[in-house]
């Protein structure tokens, strides 16, 4: 490896992957992949539809504490979903099993990173391939 990349708390060097507190050395390293995870559906929806239950039971009986309340619930059910965000890992592959190594938002950044870990560990497995056995 060239250069060492530091970047958001990542560090990838000769000696390894630092990343969230801890640390992994480029001779465990076998592989990297990205883990998308999308936004979680059944709260948002559990919240709404208990919302537009209360919001009927309000028009029907005509208490407005009723209506009010689900109208609320209906609008906390909604910008629950609307303020989830789609969260990436970083998973890496060791002789001990896989790892999670990194979460983020930015997709961009997290793809970078398996990119460079995939780079380190082809570079250090065809150094290691390169050496003589004594």
């Amino acid at each position: 490896m060239d250069t060492p990349f530091n970047e958001r708390g990542v560090t990838l060097s000769r000696a390894g992957l630092s990343a969230s507190g801890q640390m992994i050395p480029l001779r465990e390293l076998r592989a990297a992949r990205v883990v998308m995870i999308p936004r979680q559906k059944p709260l948002p929806v559990i919240i709404a539809l208990i919302g537009l239950a209360g919001l009927a039971a309000g028009i029907v009986t005509g208490l407005g504490a009723a209506f009010v309340l689900g109208v609320m619930m209906i609008v906390v059910g909604y910008l629950t979903w609307i303020t989830q965000d789609v969260i990436y890992q970083l998973m890496v592959a060791t002789p001990d099993g896989e790892r999670e190594v990194l979460i983020t938002k930015d997709q961009e950044f997290a793809d970078k990173v398996a990119t460079l870990v995939g780079d380190a560990v082809a570079k250090h497995a065809a150094g290691a391939a390169s050496k003589p056995q004594a």
